[in-house]
């Protein structure tokens, strides 16, 4: 059975509040970096030729890096709604 003693903010241990904060500010700071990383991507692959190779390679990198974006702002919001 599931201890739902720390779902409620009051009876959550400071430590673990803390440690939560650290994690979204963790993940906040990871968002931030791989949003940069694709408007890098996007901006290099701008200069690029339709038909140049890189094209397809950095359009990749930037799928992949779109999902992690997603996955990462949900685990954002878990650990927000954790927290208030």
């Amino acid at each position: 059975m599931r201890d739902n003693r720390n779902d409620d903010p009051a009876t959550r241990a400071p430590e673990s509040e803390a440690a939560a904060q650290e994690d979204l500010k963790a993940t906040g700071d990871s968002i931030q970096s791989d949003v940069q990383r694709l408007s890098n991507l996007e901006e290099r692959k701008r200069g690029l030729d339709a038909n140049d190779p890189q094209v397809d390679r950095l359009s990749d990198e930037a799928v992949e890096l779109s999902g992690r974006i997603a996955r990462e702002t949900k685990a954002e919001r878990q650990l927000s709604d954790e927290i208030g």
